[in-house]
């Protein structure tokens, strides 16, 4: 199970918010807390207990893809091939699309020779192609609102915005939070939606269905407008805040900055690799009241470390919310994205 499966596998369990049954005696573990006792036990090396935990989500979500592909990995790591490859029929059957992962993780090296394996790979084909169709018509019923700035000139070549919505929300009132520090740089403005319905709003899937969105969003906007490459950001708040810093350190050169605001952070699954040639530069925002606040406070850390060039603003008395005096502080975190480019 590599990095971007633990992204997907965290994304997947904190969107879903199952509670768990146990022992009568004993308190349910929060979300989180399954999260790390799954992937502590994992990057231990402790694959026996992993695999306990694998079976727990399997019992607690039957069918969920990743948690029959998490339970592959791990039977595999410890020589039980024929149960991983079952898990892994399983997982294909309920529409695991990963292709790249499949092919290239190497847990599940020694099954690489087993006789099922190209016909289980060609099961995760298909089902990426019917997804990336399914995911393609959605973004075209629904296609971001794009905001143009004040005095746009569109013979000049402008710096792209994307904004994502957090867990259960929509991208409408995000132009009118954006609008006057995006005008301020001549910068367009889109707000994609997530696909998955919550209440009265969305969230997004998982990893992949976000990126594919960032990047059909891209695409939009070029086809309309021109556009800098040199100046995309990538910001979002919560949910979303989490998947700008997941998406904005896959793609690095993509992006000259990302602003994650108020998204989930946790060292074991999201610690960053080291930062390429043409890096982008992160502004992590939160408030000093928000549950996210160390989490950002730990990811701006491991991003300095990881060589990416990073600021962190926490501010006083702010809650899970935007911070006061918003046009101002999204001002500042442009400006620093930007400001070296």
């Amino acid at each position: 199970m590599n990095r971007t499966f633990q992204l997907l596998f965290l994304a997947i369990i904190l969107a879903l918010g199952f509670t768990p049954v146990f022992g009568a005696d004993d308190p349910p573990p929060t979300r989180r807390q399954l999260v790390e006792k799954f992937n502590r036990t994992y990057n231990s090396g402790h694959f026996v207990e992993a695999i306990r935990w694998g079976l727990e989500l399997e019992t607690l979500q039957p069918g969920q893809p990743i948690h029959q592909y998490n339970l592959a990995c791990v039977y595999a790591l410890v020589g039980n091939e024929t149960t991983a490859i079952a898990w892994l029929r399983r997982t294909a059957g309920n529409g695991f699309r990963q292709t790249t992962t499949i092919e290239n993780d190497p847990d599940l090296k020694t099954l690489w020779d087993d006789p099922l394996w190209p016909e289980i790979v060609a099961a995760v084909r298909t089902n990426a192609e019917t997804y990336d169709q399914f995911v393609q018509q959605a973004f075209s019923r629904s296609p971001p609102a794009i905001t143009l700035p004040p005095d746009h000139d569109p013979e000049m070549a402008a710096p792209l915005i994307i904004a994502l919505h957090g867990y259960g929300g929509t991208p409408g009132g995000y132009p009118a939070l954006w609008r006057p520090a995006a005008g301020k740089i001549g910068a367009i403005l889109a707000t994609p939606q997530g696909l998955q319905r919550f209440g009265g709003g969305y969230f997004w899937g998982d990893i992949e269905e976000a990126e594919t969105l960032v990047e059909l969003t891209i695409e939009y906007a070029k086809r309309s407008h021109l556009i800098d490459d040199r100046r995309i950001v990538l910001t979002g708040f919560s949910q979303g805040g989490f998947m700008a810093m997941a998406i904005g350190a896959r793609h690095p050169g993509v992006f000259a900055g990302v602003i994650p605001m108020a998204g989930g952070y946790i060292p074991a699954i999201d610690t960053p690799t080291s930062a390429p040639h043409g890096k982008p530069r992160f502004f992590f925002m939160v408030g000093s009241q928000d549950e996210a606040k160390p989490q950002c406070r730990k990811a701006a850390e491991d991003f300095e470390v990881a060589g990416y060039t990073v600021k962190l603003r926490i501010y006083p008395g702010v809650g899970h919310t935007f911070p006061r005096f918003t046009n101002r502080e999204l001002g500042k975190a442009l400006k620093f994205v930007l400001g070296a480019r």
